[in-house]
């Protein structure tokens, strides 16, 4: 798989979010500011409840621009046969049951996921309680995740 394309469609699918989260400032800011929301009394709140909104639709945006930035600067490695996980690079894993996940190690807009030649791909950071584990593995080596009580055990089938 080509990662330089992968990176392509996560960044068009991070302008996407970026969009969503734009036009919800946008909104709600009008919301804020149109004239019948003006507060009659205390209890009138729905101004000030958009305000509240549009502010944290304003953070969202600058997340979605840093999370932009990451891609757009991300360096991938160059793929060879004895690679180990690092960032930028691409993962296929299965677990106990057989189930292969594709994950691509990224540095930021972690649970994100697009298709790619009819794989569905997730984003992960090295972060994650995954990532961590993941980090430093190498082709046929086995990584296991403790969440709570409970223990998952994967294989590393493909690093690219």
């Amino acid at each position: 798989m080509d990662k330089q394309l992968i990176v392509t469609q996560i960044i068009q699918a991070l302008e996407a979010v970026r969009l969503v989260a734009v036009n919800a400032v946008i909104q709600a800011s009008e919301t804020a500011t149109h004239e019948e929301n003006v507060a009659e009394n205390q209890y009138d709140t729905l101004g000030l409840e958009a305000a509240y909104l549009a502010h944290g639709q304003a953070q969202r945006v600058a997340e979605c621009d840093a999370d932009l930035v990451a891609f757009k600067v991300l360096s991938l490695p160059e793929t060879s046969e004895d690679m180990a996980v690092a960032l930028g690079t691409l993962v296929v894993i299965g677990d106990e049951m057989d189930s292969e996940q594709c994950l691509f190690i990224g540095p930021a807009a972690g649970g994100l996921k697009i298709e790619h030649h009819d794989h569905s791909i997730t984003v992960i950071t090295p972060s994650s309680p995954l990532g961590k584990a993941l980090m430093g593995s190498r082709l046929d080596d086995e990584v296991e995740l403790c969440i709570g009580d409970s223990k998952h055990t994967y294989d590393v089938i493909s690093v690219l």
